[in-house]
């Protein structure tokens, strides 16, 4: 099993998206952008998803190498929980690594958001014996 976790502060991630407003793009797809936008203060559930991006990547070096935020999604089912959807890149490495399934948790507060990705995985995650 591999943990990745990031923490966002809010008011710093707003700050970078008002003077980089094509942040957005890069970043976030176009349902991320949709689902957040539609919210009065789109910003913790902006930085929420940042931090659940960065935390994919810190469960194996692999996972930050060649691979685009955007093929990195987040959604909410219809319950209300999140999950990550994968893509291209993202998609391929996952599943060479072996991996086998990936749960997330978001929060945040009113300055900070965070983001915890467990990955459970076969074999092929931990062949270097490090962990």
């Amino acid at each position: 099993m591999r943990i990745g976790i990031d923490i966002v502060d809010i008011s710093r991630f707003q700050l970078v998206v008002q003077r980089t407003p094509r942040v957005l793009q890069r970043v976030f797809t176009d349902r991320e952008r949709d689902y957040c936008m539609a919210k009065g203060n789109p910003y913790p559930s902006l930085a929420a998803r940042f931090a659940a991006k960065e935390a994919f990547r810190k469960i194996h070096p692999d996972l930050s190498r060649g691979i685009r935020f955007q093929e990195v999604e987040v959604r909410v089912d219809e319950w209300g929980r999140p999950g990550l959807v994968l893509w291209g890149n993202a998609l391929q490495s996952w599943q060479a690594l072996g991996f086998i399934s990936l749960d997330l948790s978001l929060s945040h507060s009113r300055e900070q958001a965070i983001a915890a990705v467990i990955a459970k995985g076969g074999d092929k995650t931990d062949e270097s014996g490090t962990g």
